[in-house]
């Protein structure tokens, strides 16, 4: 056990710096609004919109410059500056949380688990397949237009991708993918520990906050990630977005419970809101719909209030931070592919690296086909519904991510419907129905429709089995509060007991120390040079599709038709010559 100390105490270590770091960025746009810092969960969202900062300077850096050590050091010596401005808060911070003993002791039996998971050896297929190649072209060049006609899945345009590179320095050079989904994880986990102390130290359904139901309630999917030994070791995007879902849930339900016209903290509720739904849109596009809809939620809510009324430089700054965030985001994409959102078609700009509009629609019906089933005829499989059958039955065979919320679901809006008819005139908290559903409705219907596969929506799978419990728990009023918070707790036990029983199960309970620095890393893959028509070289692994640690370019499926714009200068991109070389093979 003691060859674990060193690997996971710098796993420990990395993210304590870590959080201060994006802790003290997200201090700046606090004090733009004026928040007082002394507020425990102004401190939990000083991270994310830490977080949320850093991708909008890293997607304007990224124009001229490589994300690389220059910018991490920026990036410290600004957060550096900031916590020392804010040292009193900071012991006082310190001073409460010393007082909060369970707290202290949960989170660091959490920290330890997670940094010993921190250990696996990566082996998310996308994370060799597109992921780290996304990530090594961020830490090395500029952005590179036409990167996707190079390999299309780096036309992707992921803003996590920026802060897998950032973490990519020091000691985690080359490695940070042991360190990057873990940290994010884990700050998720201890808001989740601390709502779940507060839910039980709640004496009346007056003390409750309704979010902290619903963070307490997704914490078993958070430990979920680290059955494997691999869970927490990738790039995976996806990941990403199930946190943020959660986090737009959780503050969608502060902002209705807490934000009023003649609230004084009303627009640090709005503000708050927009900043991590505007940063989802820049995630991935699996987050776009849901954002939307709960703006528009939100928007309706404040407007049946008599809203409106918020100071200016709110307004002001959400706006700048839209345009900050979104006009970047949608320059990159033209960057990378000629398009502001691959794969979808519309804004196509024509320029000498544009991907040609018939790959792109080549690459929407495979997609559209494969998250119905992987490897079907489009021709057979968009032409009816016989995809359904077997689809439904995988839906139902993955039991922790899509089985037990659906039925978790059912059952609390049995239990919700219920209160409701045994009393009409008051089956839920005020302002508080089964309203709040309609943007998970409106994600889960659009999804279906479109691209159904479930890794895209398990966060608002699980999203709405927490949210119709919170309702059920709301709605039964009469029941004494303390009964309604054990059951609550008794459910989240529940799923926890499944995922201690998956983790015996794979006999994957504790992580040993790899050889590399007690890491487990996979070996590097073989590859072989595929020279294009024009002669430029492009490195094709020859096992797995997987360019782990394959020099740039690599690419899976390269073809004769790709050539660099400037011969042997990969920084200035990629373009095809033809189109009967767009519609060939491509990744």
């Amino acid at each position: 056990m003691l060859d674990l100390l060193i690997p996971m105490g710098s796993v420990l270590l990395t993210w304590l710096l870590l959080f201060f770091l994006f802790s003290g960025l997200g201090f700046v746009p606090l004090k733009f609004m004026g928040q007082s810092l002394t507020s425990g969960w102004v401190w939990r969202d000083s991270f994310w919109l830490g977080l949320a900062l850093s991708l909008g300077v890293m997607q304007l850096w990224h124009l001229l410059l490589p994300v690389n050590d220059a910018l991490m050091l920026i990036f410290a010596l600004a957060a550096a500056l900031t916590l020392i401005r804010q040292r009193r808060s900071l012991a006082d911070t310190f001073n409460r949380l010393a007082s909060n003993k369970p707290f202290i002791a949960l989170v660091a039996l959490l920290a330890i688990w997670f940094s010993n998971r921190a250990l696996g050896m990566p082996i998310a297929y996308d994370t060799g397949f597109r992921d780290i190649q996304a990530v090594t072209w961020i830490d090395t060049y500029p952005i590179v237009p036409g990167l996707g006609n190079l390999f299309s899945s780096l036309a992707f345009n992921h803003s996590v991708y920026l802060y897998d590179a950032l973490l990519d320095t020091s000691i985690w050079s080359g490695r940070s993918l042991y360190i990057a989904r873990g940290l994010l994880l884990l700050v998720y986990g201890a808001h989740a520990l601390g709502a779940a102390l507060r839910l039980y130290r709640s004496r009346t359904v007056d003390d409750l906050r309704w979010s902290s139901l619903f963070a307490t309630l997704t914490f078993p999917y958070i430990l979920f990630q680290t059955v494997r030994w691999g869970g927490i070791t990738h790039f995976l995007t996806d990941t990403v977005v199930d946190l943020f879902g959660f986090l737009t849930v959780i503050y969608l339900l502060d902002f209705v419970q807490y934000c009023r016209p003649e609230s004084e903290t009303r627009d640090y509720f709005v503000f708050r809101l927009a900043i991590i739904i505007l940063t989802g849109f820049t995630l991935k596009q699996s987050y776009v719909v849901f954002g939307l809809a709960c703006a528009i939620y939100a928007t309706v809510v404040w407007a049946r209030r008599g809203g409106f009324r918020l100071k200016p430089k709110t307004v002001s700054f959400v706006i700048l931070v839209a345009i900050g965030l979104l006009l970047p985001w949608m320059a990159r994409g033209l960057i990378t592919s000629g398009y502001p959102a691959y794969p979808q078609s519309f804004g196509r700009v024509e320029l000498d690296w544009t991907i040609p509009s018939e790959q792109v629609e080549s690459r929407q019906r495979t997609l559209a086909t494969n998250t119905r089933h992987r490897g079907g005829d489009p021709e057979v499989v968009l032409a009816s519904w016989e995809w359904l059958r077997p689809w439904l039955r995988n839906y139902l065979a993955n039991v922790f991510p899509t089985l037990l919320p659906t039925v978790i679901s059912i059952g609390a809006i049995v239990m919700y419907a219920l209160a409701k008819r045994m009393n009409p005139g008051r089956a839920s908290a005020p302002d508080l129905s089964w309203r709040a559903l309609l943007p998970l409705v409106v994600m889960l219907l659009f999804w279906f429709f479109t691209v159904p596969n479930d890794k895209y929506v398990r966060y608002i799978i699980w999203s709405f089995a927490a949210l119709s419990t919170t309702l059920a728990a709301l709605a039964w009023y009469w029941v004494n509060w303390r009964r309604r918070v054990v059951t609550v707790f008794a459910l989240a036990l529940l799923c926890l007991s499944y995922v201690v029983f998956l983790i015996i199960r794979h006999e994957e309970a504790i992580v040993p120390a790899g050889a590399n620095d007690g890491f487990h890393a996979l070996v590097p893959q073989a590859y072989e040079e595929f020279v294009t028509g024009d002669g430029t070289i492009i490195n094709r692994p020859t096992r797995l599709n997987q360019c782990w640690q394959v020099p740039l370019p690599c690419a899976p499926y390269p073809h004769a038709g790709i050539s660099a714009r400037v011969p042997g200068e990969p920084r200035y991109g990629f373009r095809q010559n033809t189109i009967e070389d767009a519609l060939a093979p491509h990744g």
